[in-house]
């Protein structure tokens, strides 16, 4: 049986939470009522269910195809979207800065293009999914964002990625994006049925040795909503990457419960990475830390 993502996710931070408890004690910020751990791991669900809507999902899924259509540093940005998985402690929020590392790594994929992020004479258009190609073509419909682009989301195949046919549209993604020589800004907009699901921008720097991601936002399931500050720094290059990361969550819809998360990975790609640490969950319910090193 397929085990849904927010279910495994809850298993690992009541596991995070009988470790630190065991190991340490309740922290001393945490609030005057003992640890909770079901409230706090129903928290966690929380923060994890907020990415869970079918727009989000046909998005995600279709993502590959939509990178594909506005290349660049669109095409990055796309691939970087957020998901639950960021709110799974170590595994999920590394596993998000490596594909950072693959979509911005240093000396490889920058935010300087020698094209506009979107072609000028792409501006403005909405693009519908090819079931013949199996791929976005563009359009004539309108309602595209005007220095921007829309690609029209529909129900998918939950086992393939591929939508289903025929063709049932669950919503749009409209995309906007600026650039520098040395920066790039992308603007990723989800709606279904007049509301928005999942709102983000990706800001890319570059420097000489390196590119910083900071990826901003928020997700929501029409229940519970989830606000994300992710950011990322990215050194060198696959053969040797290095990511450094600095992440918080909160959902308001909870009591402002929050998951803060400080993190630095060498050589990330390797057999055997080094990492250190350091992450606090704090809400209603009590708060729990864990700092170390692998």
């Amino acid at each position: 049986m397929r085990v849904p993502q927010f279910a495994r996710l809850s298993a690992a931070l009541l596991a995070l939470a009988s470790t630190t408890l065991l190991g340490c004690g309740r922290d001393s910020t945490a609030p005057d009522a003992p640890f909770d751990a079901g409230g706090t791991n129903a928290d966690v669900e929380a923060v994890a269910a907020s990415f869970e809507a079918p727009a989000m999902e046909s998005y995600a899924a279709m993502s590959a195809e939509i990178g594909a259509a506005v290349g660049g540093s669109a095409a990055a940005a796309v691939r970087s979207h957020p998901t639950a998985a960021i709110a799974g402690g170590k595994p999920g929020a590394l596993r998000y800065a490596a594909s950072l590392g693959r979509n911005y790594e240093a000396g490889r994929v920058r935010p300087s293009f020698s094209a506009a992020p979107i072609p000028a004479e792409y501006a403005g258009t909405t693009f519908a999914y090819d079931v013949a190609t199996g791929g976005y073509v563009a359009s004539d419909l309108t309602g595209a964002p005007e220095s921007g682009v829309r690609f029209l989301l529909y129900a998918v195949n939950p086992v393939s990625g591929v939508p289903d046919e025929p063709l049932s549209q669950v919503g749009h993604a409209d995309i906007t994006a600026s650039e520098t020589s040395t920066t790039s800004n992308v603007r990723v907009v989800v709606v279904s049925g007049g509301e928005t699901y999942l709102d983000y921008a990706v800001d890319a720097t570059e420097s000489s040795s390196a590119v910083t991601v900071a990826v901003t936002g928020f997700a929501t399931n029409g229940s519970d909503r989830a606000n994300f500050d992710l950011d990322n720094r990215v050194t060198g290059s696959l053969a040797s990457l290095d990511v450094v990361v600095d992440y918080l969550l909160t959902v308001p819809t909870r009591g402002n419960f929050r998951i803060e998360m400080e993190a630095g990975t060498e050589d990330i790609f390797s057999q055997s990475p080094t990492t250190t640490l350091g992450l606090t969950a704090r809400g209603e319910h009590g708060t729990v830390g864990i700092n170390g090193s692998m």
